[in-house]
């Protein structure tokens, strides 16, 4: 059985159209970044859509943004991502 999330019926009522699952998507890079950060990470937030991968929130250090970027990149699929994570000062 489809799952709902990812196509959708054509107007014609004929062949289902597949669909992008963007919402699953967000889901496994926030739990990946979390886990790849080593919770170096607050206010995380993933927004996927057409145009890419966008990350926002603030870590501990700039290595901690560069490991959220990599672990986005690895489930990107070749999409771009959008790293505004700000690294806060101590």
């Amino acid at each position: 059985m489809e799952r709902l999330s990812q196509r959708s019926v054509a107007m014609d009522g004929e062949t289902p159209v597949p669909q992008p699952d963007f919402r699953s998507l967000e889901l496994r890079i926030k739990r990946t970044v979390r886990r790849d950060t080593g919770g170096g990470m607050k206010g995380l937030e993933v927004h996927v859509d057409r145009e890419g991968i966008r990350l926002r929130g603030r870590c501990v250090s700039f290595y901690c943004k560069q490991l959220a970027q990599t672990a986005a990149m690895r489930l990107s699929g070749g999409v771009r991502v959008f790293n505004s994570i700000e690294v806060e000062n101590d």
